[in-house]
């Protein structure tokens, strides 16, 4: 039986080469979807100087970005996902700060990294 997945696995694997798919369309589900919408909430957040929200939904984020965190280690290299955690944790340092240009740009690159690796 495992044979006969490892085979499955390796001709799905090989039909997506071969087809120049965007493998970010086969594999971002809803629940992806929503992890990068929760970005854009942030962002509006933290322009407006909502503190205390950005600050209760950047547990959110972390508690969803950990559901999907197996994705993207699947995705990614390994210092792609690391990064992310990186800048999250900025972010909430600024956050703290109450700094909303670094906040923003902590977004901006948590929203970039994610992109990128979906759309590998």
């Amino acid at each position: 039986m495992d044979r006969k997945i490892t085979i499955n696995l390796g001709l799905f694997m090989i039909i997506i080469l071969i087809s120049g798919c965007n493998v970010g369309n086969i594999v971002k589900t809803e629940k992806d979807e929503l992890l990068l919408n929760s970005i854009s909430h942030l962002h509006h957040q933290i322009e407006q100087e909502e503190w205390d929200g950005a600050v209760s939904n950047i547990t959110e984020f972390e508690k969803e970005y950990a559901k999907r965190k197996w994705k993207l280690q699947l995705l990614a290299a390994q210092s792609d996902y690391q990064d992310i955690e990186l800048e999250v944790e900025l972010l909430k340092e600024n956050m703290k700060d109450e700094d909303k240009v670094e906040c923003l740009l902590r977004l901006r690159q948590i929203h970039y990294r994610l992109t990128s690796i979906y759309n590998m």
